[in-house]
């Protein structure tokens, strides 16, 4: 498995499927790079380095068509787990707030922050003329900018949200996970040769990692206390705890399969902002089967 690094636990299911032998059960002997330049995923499939990528739908999308056919089979986050913080509290905040701000939105690692951000203030009626953005910088710096007085709003996850208001430093206004809808915000993604393989690889990852969604429902964050503790040890674990069963109620991980209506609302997004020239059918970019029969395994 081939990914984009990720500062924030939102891909939990991956870790409860590894921590629990999920993926063992399968035959699978699972593991995972991050590479810094996450453009790497794409070499790594090619090279057979990586089997799958998980990363943004924008990326199967924008490569439709232009060279590269790559095929989406499961979600790992069904909504965005991103935020805008602002540095003093906002009662009844709304997005027509942003009028006349400067928004900071990372984009170093993908475009998602930006465009999908961008995409629900259009629909909330916001003159987008009339918001300034700094854009395409790592999240590390923007949020040091803003820190620093930079910007009016930060585009950040979740996660770093909750341990930023926890600190006094700036609070949240909007929360994309909470208003946003359904949004297949990472998936897994690989080329059709995989897909088809005898072995079935792809099948058997969506397996277990449907058993690691639905122990993620039965059981609250603090089961995995230990699990916290090592792999996110500069974050304070108990409030950790709090946080991640924030991300479980918010419906972060419910459901394996790229929601249908979710994915139209993001393709009109990012062909609004001419990421890709139209919006494409769910059937050019995924393949529903392996979430499909891993989800009625699991019922």
């Amino acid at each position: 498995m081939s990914r984009p690094p990720c500062a924030a636990p939102v891909y939990l299911p991956e870790y409860v499927a590894r921590e629990f032998g999920f993926y063992e059960d399968e035959g699978l002997d699972f593991s995972r790079s991050a590479p810094d330049d996450w453009t790497r995923v794409l070499t790594d499939l090619d090279t057979g380095e990586a089997t799958a990528a998980l990363g943004g739908l924008w990326v199967p999308a924008m490569y439709h068509g232009r060279g590269r056919e790559l095929i989406a089979f499961a979600q790992l986050n069904g909504v965005n787990p991103k935020g805008l913080v602002t540095r003093e509290p906002s009662a009844g905040f709304g997005l027509k707030d942003l009028e006349g701000k400067v928004v900071l939105a990372p984009g170093a690692g993908g475009t998602a922050p930006y465009v999908h951000t961008a995409g629900l203030m259009r629909r909330a009626g916001v003159d987008m003329s009339q918001v300034r953005w700094i854009r395409d910088l790592s999240g590390a710096m923007l949020t040091e900018m803003f820190l620093n007085g930079a910007g009016d709003a930060l585009v950040t996850d979740a996660v770093n949200g909750a341990f930023l208001q926890r600190a006094g430093t700036a609070h949240i206004a909007f929360r994309h996970d909470e208003a946003g809808g359904a949004m297949p915000n990472s998936v897994y993604y690989t080329s059709r040769e995989v897909l088809d393989r005898d072995d079935k690889v792809v099948w058997r990852f969506c397996r277990a990692l449907q058993r690691a969604y639905d122990w993620l429902k039965e059981h609250e964050a603090a089961q995995l206390t230990d699990l916290l503790k090592r792999e996110w040890p500069q974050l304070d674990t108990e409030f950790l705890i709090t946080v991640v069963d924030g991300l479980r109620a918010s419906g972060l991980w419910d459901d394996i399969r790229v929601d249908e209506q979710g994915f139209a609302e993001w393709m009109l997004i990012l062909a609004e902002d001419g990421l890709i020239d139209e919006p494409m059918p769910y059937a050019a970019l995924v393949d529903p089967r392996p979430a499909a029969e891993a989800a009625a395994v699991g019922s």
